[in-house]
């Protein structure tokens, strides 16, 4: 291989690793020992343009296991939850459904009952010291006054910097678990937009 080409390959392969690199991204710093009943802290960095808020839902693991597997069938992917209010009223949920959307254009419910260790909490970004982008979230008796208990949690953190905050909605996100993609609630009236697609980032902790 001649020199010259020698030094077009290296070029190829520095800029394809500089674009790796710039990938617009959020990192969760490790969770470390979380005792049950205690609070404790959530943060990281992003590198995402112009990110205003971090949103962070934590499922029971075994809860979202299952929500990834009715997800996925059929291939879909797409997931949200829906509020179910009784017979003629439309203010007071009675439930939850989960809801799946089919790739054939047809929608699919299952009812589930909210999981008692959930909780729900956006967080401002700001810039370090460092001038780095981060975020840092307490899970205390303000975001969940029955604090956490014993058992694997599966998290996720994503970019909620179009989100409308709803107090006292219950799980307002859909979710793309074959993509890896957020989509914040928004006042769209069609969530799937991809204008209305997020980063997101998986992470899972054990509480002792």
């Amino acid at each position: 291989m001649s020199l010259k080409r020698i030094i077009i390959t290296a070029m190829l392969i520095m800029g394809l690793v500089g674009l790796v690199s710039a990938a617009a991204n959020i990192s969760v710093s490790p969770m470390g020992n979380i005792a049950a009943g205690e609070k404790f802290n959530i943060t990281g960095t992003t590198t995402i343009d112009k990110v205003k808020k971090i949103g962070i839902e934590i499922f029971p693991k075994k809860f979202w296991d299952e929500l990834v597997t009715y997800a996925k069938e059929d291939n879909a992917g797409k997931v949200r939850f829906k509020e179910i209010a009784s017979s003629g009223d439309t203010v007071s949920p009675t439930g939850i459904n989960m809801v799946r959307f089919n790739t054939d254009g047809t929608q699919a419910y299952q009812t589930v009952d909210v999981p008692e260790d959930y909780a729900l909490v956006i967080v401002p970004v700001k810039k370090d010291d460092s001038g780095k982008m981060a975020f840092t979230a307490e899970i205390n008796e303000k975001v969940k006054k029955v604090p956490f208990q014993k058992g694997k949690y599966h998290m996720n953190v994503y970019d909620a910097s179009m989100a409308i905050e709803r107090p006292g909605t219950i799980m307002p996100n859909g979710w793309d678990v074959i993509k890896k993609k957020a989509y914040p609630s928004t006042t769209l009236s069609n969530i799937w937009d991809p204008k209305n697609e997020k980063e997101l980032e998986f992470v899972e902790f054990t509480i002792r």
